[in-house]
């Protein structure tokens, strides 16, 4: 375990900024199906879940504000 390590600490000393960078994302991308759920039930429901916060979030900041007290739009 050291020794490999070892091996990658050295192969990154003198290797340009944006070879880390992508050794980061393909790790971060491969280590993804982890973290999902496993059953395509669940996985449905988490992809359903992110999908109606982004909309949500997209109604919020395009909505036009309302009058707290007659609720009516502000034109």
């Amino acid at each position: 375990m050291l020794g490999g390590g070892a091996v990658g600490a050295s192969a990154y000393l003198g290797s340009p900024w944006w070879v880390f960078l992508c050794s980061v994302l393909c790790t971060a991308i491969a280590s993804l199906p982890a973290v999902l759920p496993q059953e395509s039930e669940h996985r449905r429901d988490v992809l359903r879940e992110v999908l109606r916060h982004r909309e949500r979030m997209y109604r919020l900041r395009h909505e036009r504000p309302t009058s707290r007290t007659t609720g009516r739009r502000t034109e």
